[in-house]
C-alpha cells in the first residue's frame, strides 16, 4: 500500500510546483511587459530558466506516470497467475478475467467468447461493463468483424476510432450502434485460438494505445490458461459424476 501512496504524493507534489512555476512565468511576462514601458527589461535568461524547469518537472511527471503504468502492468500479470491457481470454476474465473481486463483497459465493456470444443465455433460465454455488472448477450452489441478476424487469424486489432478507420467503418455494427474505440485480442493456448476477448468505448476516442494493447495481449495469454483449467476441470467433474452414477446403478443391478 505505501508504493502507490508514495507516487501518489509525488504526483501531487509535481503538480504543485509546476502550477507555482507556471505562476511566476505568467507574472514575470506581466512585469517584462510594464519594464519594457520604461525601458528597462528581466533579468538575462530569467523567463527562459524557468521555461527549462517547467519542462524538467513535466518530464519527471511523465516517466513517474510511465513507471506507474509498468507497476499496473506487474501488478495485473501477477494477479492474473494467482486466479490460474485461486479458481477451477469456469464462470468465476471468466468474470474474474473480464472484470480484470475492463479495469486494465478503463474500458466501458468487455466481453468473452470461447471455442466450442466439439462444434470448433465460437461461442458467447460473457459479457460485462465498468460496474462489474453482467450484460445479456442480446443486449451486448459488438463488433461482429473484428471478432471474427481475431479469431480467425489469432492476431490483436486496436482501433483508435471504428468509425473513422477504413478497415471497419463500413461494418453494419460499428456505424449502427456508433462503436469507437475498440481492443481485440485472441485467447491462445499451445499456438491455437481458444477464444477472443473484446472490450470497447462508444464514448470515447482513442481510449486505448500500445501499452494497453501489449497489457492485454499479456494477460490474455495467463487469462486462457486460467480458462483452460477450469473448463478441464469442469469436464473432469462431469466424468466423474457420470462413471459415479453408472457404478450406483450397477451396485444396485448386482444387489437385487
Amino acid at each position: 500500500m505505501a508504493g502507490p501512496v508514495h507516487n501518489s504524493t509525488v504526483q501531487e507534489e509535481l503538480l504543485r510546483m509546476r502550477r507555482t512555476c507556471e505562476e511566476v512565468i505568467d507574472s514575470l511576462r506581466a512585469q517584462r511587459d510594464l519594464l519594457k514601458q520604461r525601458g528597462m527589461g528581466l533579468p538575462p535568461g530569467a523567463l527562459n530558466g524557468l521555461k527549462d524547469v517547467l519542462q524538467d518537472l513535466e518530464k519527471v511527471s511523465g516517466s513517474l506516470a510511465s513507471d506507474t503504468t509498468e507497476i499496473e502492468h506487474l501488478r495485473a500479470l501477477a494477479e492474473t497467475t494467482a486466479l490460474v491457481n485461486s479458481s477451477l470454476e469456469v464462470n468465476q474465473v471468466l468474470n474474474e478475467v473480464i472484470d480484470t481486463v475492463i479495469k486494465l483497459t478503463h474500458a466501458e465493456r468487455g466481453y468473452i467468447v470461447l471455442r466450442d470444443e466439439r462444434t470448433g465455433q465460437m461461442e458467447f460465454r460473457i459479457a460485462r461493463n465498468l460496474d462489474r455488472e453482467t450484460i445479456d448477450e442480446g443486449s451486448f452489441i459488438v463488433s461482429r468483424t473484428i471478432v471474427g478476424e481475431v479469431a480467425q487469424t489469432g492476431q490483436p486489432v486496436m482501433t483508435t476510432d471504428a468509425l473513422s478507420d477504413p478497415n471497419y467503418s463500413l461494418s453494419e455494427s460499428i456505424v449502427v450502434h456508433a462503436l469507437r474505440s475498440i481492443l481485440c485480442v485472441p485467447l491462445m493456448l499451445r499456438g491455437q485460438v481458444t477464444g477472443v476477448v473484446y472490450v470497447d468505448n462508444r464514448v470515447r476516442n482513442a481510449l486505448f494505445g500500445e501499452k494497453q494493447l501489449g497489457l492485454l495481449i499479456d494477460f490474455a495469454n495467463q487469462a486462457a490458461i486460467a480458462i483452460e483449467n477450469a473448463r478441464l476441470f469442469e469436464r473432469a467433474q462431469a466424468a466423474l459424476a457420470e462413471i459415479t452414477e453408472m457404478k450406483e446403478l450397477m451396485d444396485n443391478v448386482f444387489a437385487s
